[in-house]
């Protein structure tokens, strides 16, 4: 933490739901303290999103706060699907991903969030209740925000960047003149926390399809499910304000399964509509949007949430250097880029998702049966598992192939842009440059780096897993994507990745 009273003036975040709240911590983390509000005054205590997927583990492992949420949660690691009646049809599993966690972590929102909350607490730092942010006004250097506190006093601050977090009507997205664009699907549903009395098998989910439509049922830490139903397509269009009852859900619940499915002791429940959504600009440059702020995805894949915490991730530490001198306007730009080329992808990966269950609905043992390739069975799960998110094609990623030499050195393994397979064991704040072989690098490197870049010997590593039997290098970023991949760390080498670095980030001068 850098101790400065007035970081709180550099940024305010605003929205305390899973976005706002990890980007508060991760920020923290790295060193700026923000200030972060939320209108409500009192946490909410509803289900709502529940699927923490593996790429989201490593997230909140690399941020040092992965061991309540491993506590907490109910493990689901495979996923089985059936028509009424539990007749069989497939299973789908996150065997084989290639990731330290093959499962899900599910549990209620609101635990997610008083987890990250007293995460964020230990860093000092706490979220400001009762907080309304009406209006943010574009000043020369500044933002111009105008809040009203909880007792009704007007206050009028200025800020050098604001995070939007504050949901799918967020005010830092209409400030920008920016809407969500995309589709609505058809049809109406119903999200409940509930009790059933199904049988199951431990540490997996289901789902029940049949001419009728679908229904998935999560399991919750204390016995409890949450369920999403649709509605039979000739219901009335319902008032997304009114509140589902006990009677209702387990009708639905009974038809969608087959059997009697004793539910019981509805917590919580909600009716509403799926969204493919996704707004045009992410950033202005100061202003920059997160979660539901920025895009809506179907929650059936359960990605929506993983992604807010991607984005969270992904603005605090190219901030935080910009904040702390150490990073270039080039980085913030970045930001925009990487998260629409990340986000428009989970888009199209819980599309899928979406379709295929309804599909299901449709023509279930043909739809249902799995992939009959094995590599496609484990490129469905990565995807499901959020691993295959990519930032190929942003001008933060690149490679030196080694071209002078003769014949060139072939590469394989990940690309730059993609997740480094063994982020977790990279930890601090910095970049990391791993070493492979006999390598060594020049003085004027190591001293124009040595504040930013960790410099490892990647020998701890399986260099065949990354294409590195021959030596070379990788840079890892503090997120934990590959930023850069050395062919060998040859004079030429080491220049191009030197360029590459003083294109976002500043050098020690002295």
């Amino acid at each position: 933490m850098s101790g400065r009273e007035n970081d709180r003036r550099y940024v305010l975040i605003i929205g305390a739901g899973p976005a706002g709240l990890f980007a508060a911590c991760e920020l923290a983390r790295h060193g700026v303290a923000p200030r972060i509000v939320e209108r409500r005054m009192a946490p909410h205590h509803q289900a709502r999103a529940t699927a923490i997927q593996p790429a989201g583990l490593e997230l909140l492992a690399r941020a040092g706060v992965l061991a309540p949420f491993l506590e907490s949660s109910i493990h689901v690691r495979r996923t089985r699907f059936y028509a009424p009646g539990f007749v069989p049809l497939a299973i789908s599993s996150f065997n084989g991903i290639d990731c330290p966690h093959e499962h899900q972590c599910s549990l209620p929102q609101w635990r997610t969030e008083e987890i990250l909350t007293g995460h964020l607490s230990s860093f000092g730092v706490s979220v400001e209740r009762g907080t309304t942010v009406l209006s943010i006004d574009e000043d020369a250097d500044t933002l111009d925000v105008r809040l009203r506190g909880p007792d009704g006093e007007i206050e009028i601050a200025s800020f050098g960047y604001v995070l939007g977090a504050g949901g799918a009507h967020d005010v830092t997205r209409h400030s920008m003149l920016e809407s969500l664009q995309g589709d609505t699907y058809a049809g109406q549903y119903i999200v409940a926390d509930i009790g059933i009395k199904l049988h199951h098998e431990p540490e997996e989910s289901m789902v029940f399809v049949s001419d009728e439509g679908f229904v998935l049922l999560a399991p919750l830490p204390g016995n409890r499910w949450l369920s999403f139903v649709d509605l039979d397509p000739y219901s009335p269009v319902i008032d997304q304000r009114e509140t589902p009852e006990l009677a209702q859900v387990s009708a639905l619940l009974n038809r969608r399964t087959g059997v009697n499915a004793g539910v019981s002791d509805l917590a919580w429940a909600a009716h509403f509509v799926m969204h493919k959504r996704i707004t045009r600009r992410l950033s202005d440059g100061r202003r920059f949007l997160m979660g539901d702020a920025a895009h809506l995805s179907s929650p059936i894949a359960g990605e929506g949430l993983n992604s807010a915490l991607m984005d969270a991730a992904d603005i605090a530490w190219k901030l935080a250097l910009v904040i702390r001198g150490a990073g270039l306007q080039t980085l913030l730009d970045a930001y925009a880029i990487e998260r629409h080329l990340a986000d428009q992808h989970v888009l199209e990966v819980s599309d899928m998702l979406h379709r295929r269950a309804l599909t299901l609905a449709q023509n279930r043992v043909g739809a249902a049966a799995p992939p009959s390739d094995p590599a496609q069975v484990v490129a469905l799960a990565r995807a499901r598992a959020m691993l295959d998110v990519s930032y190929v094609g942003s001008p933060l990623v690149g490679e030196h192939a080694g071209l002078e030499a003769a014949p060139p050195i072939p590469i394989s393994g990940p690309v730059p842009g993609t997740r480094f397979r063994d982020r977790i064991r990279l930890t601090g704040t910095s970049h990391h440059l791993l070493l492979f072989g006999a390598n060594s690098l020049p003085d004027f490197f190591r001293r124009r780096w040595h504040h930013l870049v960790a410099i490892e010997n990647g020998a701890v590593l399986d260099a065949a897993r990354y294409g590195m039997l021959r030596g070379g290098a990788l840079l890892v970023r503090p997120d934990g994507f590959i930023g850069y991949r050395l062919a060998q760390a040859d004079d030429a080498s080491i220049t191009a990745l030197d360029a590459h670095l003083a294109s976002y980030l500043a050098p020690d001068r002295t």
